[in-house]
């Protein structure tokens, strides 16, 4: 089973204030999955993916599908600067190329487990990188809020992401077209 940093589950509790109903389900469904309140994970510590999953479950159960997708993005938007604010990110990261080069890593850093597959850059060119990214355990949106947080940090916000591919619709990878 793949096991996250509890920064990320701490941060995902955090957006849900405009959710009360998602909010107070996903609280109970950390305290009941780890034991302890969000606030109460360690950043650095692990924790099961399905911990992550069951946030975005309790948003999808009190949310439109659309309004749903829309806060799991602006959770996975949220990423990059959690890793800033906790541990700091490279200085030499500084065009949308260089911060999807460093996910690849980024996400090893922050998942273990049998079944975490790394990211895989299948096309990387200024403007463009096509990339496979498998989600373990927990909703694949997240993925695109991620790379659309990465163009943000960037100061893009024309660019565009796009899932060709998804497992979860039958594709052997989910696989992401980033443009800039």
């Amino acid at each position: 089973m793949a096991e996250v940093k509890g920064k990320y589950i701490t941060m995902a509790c955090k957006l849900l204030e405009t959710k009360p109903q998602a909010k107070e389900a996903a609280l109970q469904g950390v305290k009941k999955l780890t034991g302890r309140l969000y606030d109460e994970l360690e950043p650095e510590g692990w924790y099961s993916a399905g911990v992550l999953e069951s946030i975005f479950k309790s948003i999808r159960e009190y949310s439109s599908p659309i309004a749903a997708n829309a806060s799991i993005k602006l959770i996975g938007q949220k990423i990059f600067p959690t890793i800033d604010q906790t541990v700091g990110l490279p200085k030499h990261l500084k065009t949308p190329l260089d911060f999807l080069k460093y996910d690849s890593q980024s996400f090893i850093n922050d998942h273990r487990g049998s079944d975490v597959i790394p990211r895989k850059i299948i096309e990387a060119k200024e403007g463009k990188v096509i990339m496979e990214a498998m989600s373990p355990g927990y909703d694949c949106t997240l993925n695109e809020g991620v790379f659309l947080g990465i163009l943000k940090i960037c100061n893009i916000n024309t660019g565009d992401v796009t899932q060709t591919k998804c497992i979860k619709k039958g594709d052997q990878v989910c696989e992401f077209v980033i443009k800039w």
